[in-house]
């Protein structure tokens, strides 16, 4: 018990001392002095993180990532400068040396990850989903259909011989270790790497977060016909903007304008442009 203790008693000691520093803080932000100077918000994206960042975007679809960074700037009335980086520890060493002001990434926040930046409240609240084969599916009895019994990934507790797909050392491969501890899991170096072993029959299920899953559907609909999406929630993750560890005024200021696109309605406009609808998919 230990060691879990050690664990809360960090978290607790950590948020304390943050929230404390943001109300006693009475400097003005040196990050936000920095953008209107320069008369520029310099964000970094996922560049592999469909549709949160687009690579040659069809018109008026450049990400979600991207349209809540431009909100920010016209929010801000400066310019804004993109930049596609790759992995978190990417992310978080442009921000410690202070070449970009913000990480909008898909970016989970997480304990570990809090040692190394600040996350503001989350503006996506996602979860561990699945693309289930449905063939490793017990067949419904009498008028039940499928898609009653498996709403969400605890739903499998119980069903024996599913093996497992997922992302190495993400929030999803972490759920499904403690979760189906009996369970075959084998874990990827890229979300795709994973889907392939689902597509070649190698497992029988591919874990990533509900956002991923939902975006593979709106690209590809026939996915529906062997696979039985699992997209209910399990657990709560967090989809937070990410900035340096110095400015605390900062971080106050956009958890603002968060709480604004939450209230006006503006992020669920942009769940429902890119998560309930396939235009931003390139076409072939």
């Amino acid at each position: 018990m230990l060691p879990l203790l050690r664990i809360h008693f960090f978290e607790l000691v950590s948020f304390l001392i943050f929230f404390l520093s943001v109300s006693l803080s009475g400097e003005s932000s040196q990050v936000l002095e920095k953008i209107k100077k320069t008369k520029t918000l310099t964000v970094s994206v996922n560049e592999f993180y469909d549709p949160f960042y687009i690579e040659n975007p069809n018109p008026n679809f450049p990400g979600l990532d991207v349209e809540l960074a431009q909100e920010y700037a016209k929010f801000l009335d400066v310019d804004l400068k993109i930049i596609p980086l790759r992995t978190f520890d990417q992310h978080a060493r442009m921000l410690e040396k202070g070449d970009t002001q913000i990480a909008m990434a898909g970016l989970s926040s997480s304990i570990n990850r809090f040692r190394d930046v600040y996350f503001t409240d989350p503006y996506l609240i996602s979860t561990p989903a699945a693309l289930v084969n449905r063939t490793a599916l017990p067949e419904p009895e009498g008028q039940i259909v499928t898609v009653q019994l498996f709403r969400n990934l605890n739903d499998l507790t119980n069903i024996t011989g599913i093996s497992y797909s997922v992302l190495a050392n993400s929030s999803n491969h972490f759920f499904l270790r403690e979760a189906f501890p009996k369970a075959q899991i084998f874990s990827y170096f890229t979300n795709e790497a994973a889907l392939n072993e689902l597509k070649k029959n190698n497992v029988n299920a591919f874990v990533a977060d509900s956002f991923y899953i939902q975006a593979l559907l709106q690209k590809d609909s026939s996915l529906r016909a062997n696979y039985l999406p699992i997209l209910g929630v399990v657990q709560e993750d967090h989809i937070s903007m990410a900035t340096a560890k110095r400015d605390v005024e900062f971080l106050y200021n956009l958890n603002f304008f968060i709480k604004e696109l939450k209230r006006t309605g503006k992020i669920q406009v942009l769940i429902n442009k890119y998560f309930k609808s396939n235009q931003w998919v390139k076409k072939e």
